[in-house]
């Protein structure tokens, strides 16, 4: 597919962002969001999330043509969000595309966006705030109840490879997301930030199975906070792609919240996959969990990191890491002493690797094993899933199959 090639960064004006802005009929506000963004980049800073240099085009936004051949064949799916999204705001709950939502209710997006993830956080967020050309909103009112897991649909107007989402949960709310959705043909980069904000006694499971086409390259990262009492859970698995970096940040602000973090991750050759998840403890009585198992013949790198705050006492910490790796692999597994508290009661096992043989691990189902806590997680039909994606990577691996 012929695509329109983005100008390289060092081209880009602000008036380019102006009218971006405007095409989009986004208020002011907005508009001077993004150039406030633009202003704090520079080349050097943005040259490992820009892919200038790459040769398929980088296309912000997606031509009409490339929209409507993604859209042109609808599915169910496409019809049940539409049916969803209206019994969902009988109940008050907003869910939908970034720009629907912008539509009906500013306000809320004013109020939350690059509230948790701010323009001045990184480079990456910096140039997610500046470009992004779609994404998805739920806010739930207090004390409202979700009955139906919620997904990124194909209906969403805005597909793109610069994304933003905003969870936000009022107090006593719950609510499940199942992310999942295919890789976009003319998008082989993909930079996406989520903000979740969970009110007091909130609860949210968000599960995300990830097997992206062999040549798309993400940039994601994810940050929670936590109110009191309020409860998460990321449950991720990390199977396709070219180079995947994935952040996971979750904030416990509130006395008893709490926090789970499972993820499975499989980089196979050439595969390369940086995985950092990061809890902080920012108050008294919270707790956390964290388990990661990986799996690697390609490049791995896993960095787990727990902060306990001086000031937040009685912290329960779990961690359960391990990486499986075979002997071509190349396997960093950055374990930084954990920052805590006399008081922190902090159980588990950290890193271990251990060197395997493809073919051994295929017929004794290593690979599968170390997935036990995370397949426990998902939703049945995500667990065949995820257990067909394990089989037939470790299935790839073996020489002369």
């Amino acid at each position: 597919m012929k695509m329109n090639s983005w100008p390289q960064f060092e081209q880009i004006t602000p008036s380019m962002i102006t009218a971006l802005s405007a095409s989009r009929q986004e208020p002011p506000w907005l508009s001077d969001f993004r150039l406030k963004a633009f202003e704090r980049l520079n080349v050097a800073a943005v040259a490992p999330f820009w892919p200038s240099t790459a040769p398929i085009g980088f296309s912000i936004p997606p031509n009409r043509q490339e929209i409507a051949e993604y859209h042109q064949h609808p599915d169910e799916a496409d019809l049940v969000y539409q049916r969803l999204s209206q019994t969902l705001s009988d109940s008050g709950i907003i869910y939908g595309d970034f720009y629907e939502v912008l539509q009906k209710y500013p306000d809320i997006i004013r109020q939350y966006l690059g509230s948790i993830i701010t323009i001045q956080d990184s480079p990456l967020s910096a140039l997610n705030s500046a470009f992004f050309t779609g994404g998805m909103v739920v806010y739930i009112p207090d004390h409202v109840h979700c009955q139906v897991p919620l997904s990124y649909f194909r209906a969403f107007a805005n597909p793109g490879q610069i994304e933003r989402q905003l969870i936000i949960l009022g107090t006593g709310a719950s609510a499940e997301f199942v992310e999942g959705r295919p890789s976009l043909d003319y998008a082989p980069h993909h930079i996406m930030l989520t903000e979740v904000i969970l009110s007091e006694s909130s609860s949210l499971k968000y599960t995300a199975i990830k097997n992206w086409d062999s040549h798309v390259n993400t940039w994601v990262k994810k940050r929670t906070r936590c109110a009191q009492g309020a409860h998460v859970t990321w449950v991720e698995g990390h199977f396709g792609g070219q180079s995947t970096r994935e952040w996971t940040e979750v904030i416990l602000t509130g006395d008893h919240a709490h926090c789970d973090i499972v993820s499975y991750l499989y980089s196979a050759t050439p595969q390369n996959i940086s995985y950092v998840p990061r809890i902080i403890h920012d108050a008294p009585h919270s707790s956390s969990c964290l388990t990661v198992h990986g799996v690697a013949t390609g490049d791995l790198q896993i960095i787990g990191e727990h902060d306990v705050l001086p000031h937040a006492q009685g912290v329960t910490i779990q961690r359960d890491l391990l990486a499986l790796q075979s002997l071509s692999a190349h396997v960093s597994l950055s374990n930084p002493s954990i920052i805590a508290e006399p008081d922190a009661e902090i159980t588990g096992n950290d890193f271990v690797i251990q060197s395997w043989n493809p073919l051994e691990a295929y017929e004794n189902g290593r690979a599968l094993e170390i997935a036990h806590a995370f397949l426990a997680h998902l939703p049945m039909e995500f667990a065949i899933e995820a257990q067909r994606l394990i089989h037939q990577k470790s299935h790839q691996e073996i020489p002369g199959r």
